[in-house]
């Protein structure tokens, strides 16, 4: 056939469009009267008066469903024993021919130090619409599908646009034009709508938000219902207005929902099909463990996420040669598997995959619930700086920096060693160094530090940072004090016996400890706790006449005008000794302080590749600690307990073959913990308190400071957990 004229092929499209706008004219009408006919059914007397009889007839039919799943949640549970999942926690094997993943397959090939080198972060977003809408365009005939359900947004809203090269850009002309805000990317075509989202992630381009909505212009040709499907889907996001307004309330209400997809397409294990190995490969990247059987997604990618969700598909640090060329695959791609990975991620963040039929109920108990916060108080260490105790033990100039870099992987996939993010390597000896780590955790929702205090029997060691802080009151940051009351041992050496400094209490010592802490305890920054001052003590059982010892600080406090003192102490643990009556009735509470007591031990040594011959430590699940987490909040002697938690563990830095390694220690799953510690903390009496260990523990793997890998994501764990007040 000849082809016909520029301009009369132009007029075609035309006439073509106009025909199809008229056809979504009148099916935009039919919806319409759809709609009305359905508010006059449900305004209708006998409507109302049949509202029992449903109510019964729907809690029927959810019995029915429960009762049959009841047999397969009772094998899966009985399969476990109690012990967590494995799956995810390393790599699949790869095995030989043809495979989805094989031993070549980059997925396998894990990242260890290079999100943060690449990773964009852009200035601040300014004040602007809290919703973004993320649309993937490959398919530009039914992009008015989305463009005329945007309208049923009910605030304002930011825009991006992927538009697949070679497919869609003649469509940035028409979207600029009527939606002048929208800002478009164009992208290979690779991942479907998957690759071009992580893509964004990358750029940074989703924090600041309280919801994001992923659409894009589906057309699924291998069915039948391909059309009906994506408007189904479209509806379901985009109900109405007023419907939107909902789920952008239960976001912004309820810090454990993840995602929102439409009703009827959450789908769940029986639906793996080839892609069970590639989610696997997917989160042995982070690490995390998960549970195959328990799968839950959003099928047709379509629907409502929290941001964090979003942002963590960044730490995957997938490129163009993670996706296989597009060739109409139905199953067993990496797209594929991100399509499943998502809910899988958003599951093991301790995150919610709600249908939009369940907001309402959701939302109710949201806007009837507590919002209350518990304070984060994060255990600081104040190691690295030159100090001549360190010098004469070990080496002219060291610091615990030295112990980070020296520390070698013990098996396959093990992140030895640790590189430091925007931070560096500082020295603490600077007082600007406080100040910028007093900023990042300021902006992330860490409400103060709580210093380790080393002080034996009036000899003060590493106290360069806390002199440095009370001689500037420009460091606005809240502090309060621990004291490590404990032995100073060559523990870095493995020589626990051989003793540095030793811990001991001669007559006269707790006025001596008393008067040199006053200065700290009188800082208007100083933490308060009921109003009074706010002091740790790690092993309050090492300390004689330790009830006697707490009653007289209080009363010096009392005496002194501070009001007197809420001492704390860490619960005790394998590694040390517990207390008295007379010392739990002159406590305020405990602080749970993990890894030392609290958490479950699961050792997956058996598993780690090539785990070194000679390791006389243990590598354990991360996942596997939390699982077994104990968030009671009465302890012994009825004290009020405190939930601590940790972003990781791993001691090789100073304990080499003999570390303990708690494996998979990373945001996602960090966040499910602090998620679950944050509403034990608020659940107990008195003023809620969450503490973490650590800060900037760096040699023993317990930070919240960015590190190279994962960049700030600890810290947005944190403040993701913040309903409705992020603090910047």
């Amino acid at each position: 056939m000849d082809e016909l004229p520029d301009h009369d092929l132009v007029d075609a499209l035309r006439e073509e469009n106009d025909s199809l706008r008229i056809r979504v004219g009148q099916l935009e009408a039919a919806a319409n009267e759809y709609r009305r006919q359905m508010t006059e059914v449900l305004t209708s007397v006998s409507w109302r008066a049949t509202s029992p009889l449903r109510g019964v007839a729907g809690k029927g039919r959810l019995m029915r469903r429960r009762a049959k799943a009841l047999p397969h949640r009772l094998a899966r549970r009985s399969d476990r024993q109690g012990s967590t999942p494995t799956t995810g926690l390393f790599p699949p094997v790869a095995p030989n021919g043809r495979h989805l993943v094989t031993a070549e397959s980059p997925l396998l090939r894990l990242p260890f130090r290079s999100a943060a080198e690449d990773r964009l972060r852009p200035d601040p977003r300014p004040a602007g619409p809290r919703i973004l809408v993320v649309a993937h365009v490959y398919y530009p005939e039914v992009w008015p599908d989305i463009e005329d359900r945007l309208a049923r947004l009910p605030e304002a809203y930011d825009l991006i646009v992927t538009l697949v090269k070679g497919r869609a850009e003649s469509l940035e002309h028409e979207i600029n034009r009527r939606i002048p805000h929208a800002r478009i990317h164009h992208v290979e075509n690779y991942g479907r709508d998957l690759g071009p989202l992580i893509e964004l992630a990358g750029m940074g381009l989703f924090e600041g938000y309280d919801a994001i909505l992923k659409v894009h212009t589906k057309r699924s040709p291998h069915r039948l219902d391909g059309d009906a499907w994506r408007i189904t889907l479209l509806d379901g996001v985009l109900p109405s207005p007023m419907g939107v307004d909902r789920i952008l309330d239960l976001f912004r209400r309820d810090r454990d929902v993840g995602i929102v997809a439409p009703s009827g397409h959450i789908r769940g294990a029986e639906t793996w099909g080839s892609d069970r190995e590639l989610v696997e490969a997917l989160a042995a990247r982070f690490p995390f463990a998960f549970d195959p059987d328990a799968l839950q997604y959003p099928a047709g990618s379509m629907y409502w996420a929290r941001p964090w969700v979003f942002q963590r598909l960044a730490d995957l640090q997938l490129t163009v040669e993670h996706f296989e060329p597009e060739a109409d695959h139905l199953d067993g791609s990496t797209a594929h598997a991100l399509e499943r990975f998502v809910g899988v991620l958003a599951t093991a963040s301790g995150l919610d995959i709600v249908e939009t039929d369940d907001v309402p109920s959701r939302l109710h108990r949201a806007r009837r619930g507590k919002q209350t916060q518990p304070r984060v108080l994060a255990f600081y260490l104040p190691q690295f700086h030159r100090s001549p105790e360190n010098d004469a033990w070990w080496g002219e100039g060291f610091t615990d920096w030295d112990n980070v870099a020296k520390a070698q992987p013990l098996y396959e996939g093990h992140r030895q060693p640790v590189e430091p993010g925007e931070l560096g390597r500082y020295d603490l000896s600077d007082p600007d160094v406080l100040r910028s780590q007093a900023a990042l955790a300021r902006e992330y929702g860490v409400d103060g530090f709580v210093m380790h205090h080393y002080w034996f029997d009036g000899k003060p060691l590493l106290d360069t940072p806390l002199r440095n802080l009370l001689a500037d009151p420009s460091i606005d940051f809240p502090f309060a004090l621990c004291w490590a009351n404990e032995n100073w041992t060559r523990t870095w050496d493995g020589l626990e016996n051989d003793v540095l400094i030793a811990q001991t209490y001669r007559p006269g010592w707790e006025d001596a400890y008393y008067d040199d802490i006053l200065p700290a305890l009188r800082d208007p920054r100083y933490i308060r706790v009921d109003g009074v001052p706010l002091l740790v003590v790690y092993r309050i059982g090492h300390v004689p006449r330790g009830g006697e010892v707490i009653e007289h600080w209080k009363r010096r406090a009392a005496a002194d005008g501070l009001g007197g003192l809420h001492v704390l102490a860490v619960t005790p643990s394998r590694d040390f000794e517990g207390f008295s009556r007379d010392v739990g009735s002159a406590l305020d509470g405990l602080v749970r302080f993990p890894p030392g007591s609290g958490i479950g031990i699961q050792s997956v040594a058996g598993l780690a590749p090539g785990l070194v011959g000679g390791t006389t430590g243990d590598v354990m699940s991360y996942d596997g600690a939390i699982d077994g987490a104990d968030l009671s909040v009465v302890g012994p002697h009825g004290l009020r307990v405190h939930p601590g938690v940790m972003p990781g563990w791993d001691n090789t830095p100073r304990r080499g073959e003999a570390a303990y390694v708690f494996h998979g220690g990373n945001p996602v799953s960090f966040r499910r913990w602090a998620a679950r510690a944050a509403e034990a903390a608020v659940a107990g009496p008195g003023e809620p308190l969450l503490f973490v260990n650590a800060w900037n523990e760096w040699a023993e793997g317990a930070q919240l400071e960015p590190d190279l890998r994962f960049g700030r994501a600890n810290l947005e764990a944190l403040r993701d957990l913040h309903v409705g007040r992020l603090r910047r």
